[in-house]
């Protein structure tokens, strides 16, 4: 209100002097070329430049901001002579953060998504996680998840413009904010923000989701570790070894690399489930036998094996620890990429864990 007053008392004074007002020109720069790539929108979009035709600006293309991909909120550069304008440029880049021009007659609008306000019509909303830590994978695993839980398509998750976030936030269209608390609250950690140009919602993965997970204890106390080069697993209690139990692993040496390639994959996981595999068949192929009865024994432990947790930084599935029809392929490389144990040692195994126990599977 005191810009418009502003600006208004402005125009009054050149009207009486018989000056005429001149409009700066407006260089609009790209400061979220990752995101417009990932949604194809062409920049500038016709809406913007419409709007500050309307407005009377005239605009033209500047550089590209090579320092950011996925900036959100734009940055207004103005002369303070030229400020009468400021108004009018953040009704069409709202939130803009306004820093101080040397330039007179030049308003440079580096612009973030927030400012882009293209045409939705086209576009469903989707989500655009980034992952703003040093952890690798933190990003496709909150994608994975929304998809599984909240059934929210996502565009490709990607690496925020700087790995030092301490805080993570959500960024939603108006509409969408009830939705946003929601995923915080899936989440544990973030801070939902409305921005009322977005047509997606935005997340920047912080490191305080990275400080909630390292504060969730192993349930009882009890952990996993299986050496891969001894094939053993052990299992501790409070720290203390309680138990040492042969395994086989996947039929090829070091870390999995792709699907099919039957290696065991490294890295620090948690049992999401238990299963009983009692009745679960399985046709090797590399055998002519067909289906196998038992080839899991009596359970199957199923291992998380997310993007942030594997050492490849890739996802896996269907990766566990189980029983077999086997018994002389333990201590051998013999499986497609789970851990296989003989099954009365699987039976005392789940006794000793639960949903949420640690497993970490070294070289």
């Amino acid at each position: 209100m005191v810009n418009s007053s502003f600006k208004a008392l402005g125009l009054l004074f050149l009207l009486l002097t018989g000056c005429r007002l001149k409009e700066p020109l407006v260089v609009l720069h790209n400061s979220c070329t990752g995101y417009t790539r990932l949604r194809s929108v062409e920049f500038p979009p016709p809406f913007i430049r419409d709007r500050l035709d309307t407005l009377g600006f005239k605009d033209s293309v500047g550089a590209r901001d090579t320092s950011t991909s996925f900036l959100i909120d734009s940055r207004i550069v103005i002369h303070p002579e030229d400020k009468l304008w400021l108004y009018d440029l953040q009704s069409v880049f709202p939130r803009a953060e306004v820093i101080e021009g040397k330039t007179k007659g030049v308003v440079h609008v580096w612009a973030g998504v927030n400012g882009l306000a293209f045409d939705s019509a086209p576009f469903a909303r989707r989500v655009l996680v980034l992952n703003g830590t040093q952890k690798p994978g933190l990003a496709r695993d909150a994608a994975y998840s929304f998809n599984v839980k909240f059934g929210l398509s996502s565009l490709e998750p990607a690496n925020a413009d700087a790995d030092t976030f301490t805080q993570t936030f959500l960024y939603c269209p108006s509409a969408d904010v009830p939705l946003g608390e929601k995923l915080r609250d899936f989440l544990g950690a973030g801070e939902v923000e409305e921005r009322t140009h977005l047509v997606d919602i935005i997340i920047i993965i912080g490191s305080d989701l990275l400080e909630k997970k390292n504060a969730e204890k192993a349930p009882d106390g009890v952990s996993i570790v299986i050496k891969k080069s001894l094939f053993e697993m052990l299992v501790f209690k409070d720290g203390k070894l309680i138990k040492t139990y042969p395994v086989a692993l996947g039929k090829n040496p070091g870390d999995k690399q792709r699907v099919g390639d039957n290696r065991t994959p490294e890295g620090s996981f948690t049992i999401t489930s238990i299963e009983n595999s009692s009745s679960w068949e399985h046709d090797f192929p590399d055998d002519t036998l067909g289906p196998i009865p038992g080839a899991y024994g009596p359970w199957f432990l199923r291992l998380s094996t997310y993007a942030s947790e594997t050492k490849t930084g890739n996802r896996w599935s269907g990766i566990g620890i189980h029983g077999t029809h086997d018994p002389a392929s333990i201590g051998t490389r013999a499986s497609e990429g789970c851990i296989r144990m003989y099954n009365e040692n699987v039976d005392s195994l789940k006794k000793m864990i639960r949903v949420g126990t640690p497993v970490r599977i070294e070289k």
